[in-house]
């Protein structure tokens, strides 16, 4: 499976990078926990997704979340 599809994460308060690692990996567990969307977690902030459907979903279902902004890569 080809993953190119990317979400880079900006912490607006956290500065750690394990700490940042952890969460971007507990923000990898819940997508594919509550909808199904596999994803790969290649660095601390930043998540790759197989189809711009899943990375386009997993944009708008984290959005809310104002502990972080989401940049589409």
């Amino acid at each position: 499976m080809h993953f190119s599809f990317t979400l880079e994460f900006n912490w607006h308060t956290v500065t750690n990078s394990q700490a940042i690692d952890a969460l971007v990996h507990a923000l990898c567990i819940q997508l594919f926990v509550n909808h199904r969307i596999e994803c790969v977690h290649p660095s601390d902030s930043v998540l790759v997704f197989a189809s711009d459907r899943d990375c386009t979903f997993a944009q708008l279902a984290l959005c809310t979340d104002t502990r972080f902004t989401v940049i589409r890569l």
